[in-house]
Formats: C-alpha cells, structure tokens, sequence
C-alpha cells in the first residue's frame, strides 16, 4: 500500500465519521419535528451511527500505522477521537438497557394497573397495545428487574394528596392531559405523555389516587412506552423519580 493510499484512508475516515454525524443529526431532527415518523429517525440516527464506527475503526487503523512512521497519523486520530466520542453516550444507552427485560409497560400495581381513558385516543393504532397481554410473563419480568415499585401508601387525606400529585407531574415538564378529582368514592386519575428530549419518542402515564381510610391514601403510577419492544428502563426510572419527588413534597 502506496503512502498517498493511506493518507487518502485516514483522510477517508473523516470523511465518513463527518457523513455519520451528519446522517444521524438530520434523522433526529426529522423524527423529532415530525417530518418522518420517529421510527424511522431512530433507524436513519443508527445507520449514521454505524458509518461514523467504520470511520473509527478506519482511523484507529490509520493511528497505528501512523505510530509506525506511515503518514496521516494527524488524520486518522482526529477520525478515532470524534468517533468514539460521538459513539460513547448510545453505545453506553445500549448496553445499560441490555441488563432490563425487554418490555415497556411498567406499573406499581402488577394485580389491579392503573387504567388509562383519556390518553387511549391519542396513541393512534399503530402503538404498543395496553392489555398487557405480551409477553405472557410481563409481571414476573417486572418483578425481577424493579422489585422497588409499589403502590406508594400516604398518611394524609386523598384531596392533598391528589393536589400533590397533580402539582409533581405538571412540574415534570409532562402534557397532562386529564386530572380527574377523586369525588362520591372515586379515585382519582392523572393521565399525562412525556416526550423524550432526543428523539420525540411518547410515553404515556396514568397516575390512580385511591382513598384508603380516614387520612390513609394509595398513590399507583403506570408508565408506557407508544413504541419499541424495550424501554432501556426509561418507564421505572421515571416511576421512581416521581414517586420520590412526590414523597418529598408530601414530607412522607
């Protein structure tokens, strides 16, 4: 391999960790503003993704021979650097998520869930169904993963309690999209959708406020994913966030 033959691969190697960046950023924002369907951002963010490896890999080559005296040493650290930076963030996301169970519909109460109303009209047909149907061992695989969630039990009245809860979720930066009063025996229901930062992808909650008894109130939250197989443990960790915050706030 002539020098002018591996000049041009490290010069390569930049070109191509640019034209992944590139790719992934335009996906992101297409999939975020709508212009394409999330899923696909998602899948166009990946295949750029991948272009930018190859480039690191190519660079990481280039590295080697450079410190050997071949040229385009300057190059090809410059393509290994911007690379495994760019890669570090999803590559760590991925392998984080690959300890949970792939599943995406998270609750703190596996015997009775919170039931969504007026969230069921915006999730469009194309989401993940709400029977919790699938996989047949949902709650067993929860149990595993998030032993944790349970139903939160408050020693005050159900209309402080519901206050507090409305206030936590409105605070979370979600759209509440409904605030049911518990009234004549009736829990009462917070339904809201949080959109991820990144990629716009939706997750719906449902927060149940149930009276317990004189000044004894059951606060239940179910978190779940419009689409994918697997939350990474996105629908847990926001249960826990939320349930903490509103202990804090509730002084319980």
């Amino acid at each position: 391999m002539s020098e002018n033959t591996r000049a041009r691969l490290a010069s390569l190697a930049v070109r191509l960790v640019i034209a992944g960046v590139v790719v992934a950023a335009i996906a992101i924002l297409l999939g975020r503003f709508g212009v394409i369907d999330q899923r696909n951002g998602f899948f166009g963010a990946a295949g750029g993704m991948l272009v930018i490896a190859v480039g690191a890999v190519l660079g990481l080559i280039g590295v080697i021979r450079g410190l050997m005296g071949k040229p385009g040493l300057g190059q090809a650290a410059l393509a290994t650097v911007a690379g495994v930076a760019t890669l570090a963030l999803p590559v760590a996301n991925a392998l984080s998520g690959g300890s949970v169970p792939p599943i995406h519909d998270i609750t703190t109460d596996l015997e009775n869930p919170p039931v969504f109303v007026s969230v069921v009209a915006l999730r469009g047909d194309s989401s993940n169904p709400l029977d919790r149907a699938q996989p047949a061992n949902l709650a067993d695989l929860q149990r595993q993963a998030y032993p944790q969630l349970e139903t939160l039990v408050v020693a005050d009245d159900i209309a402080t309690v519901f206050a507090a809860a409305l206030d936590v979720a409105n605070a979370q930066g979600w759209d509440v999209a409904d605030a049911a009063e518990p009234e004549n025996g009736e829990s009462g229901r917070i339904e809201a959708t949080d959109t991820t930062l990144l990629f716009g992808f939706k997750d719906d909650i449902v927060i149940r406020i149930a009276d317990d008894g004189p000044d004894r109130t059951l606060v239940d939250m179910r978190s779940v994913s419009r689409v994918g197989l697997s939350d990474l443990g996105k629908n847990a960790a926001r249960i826990d966030e939320y349930i903490a915050v509103l202990q804090a706030k509730l002084g319980s």
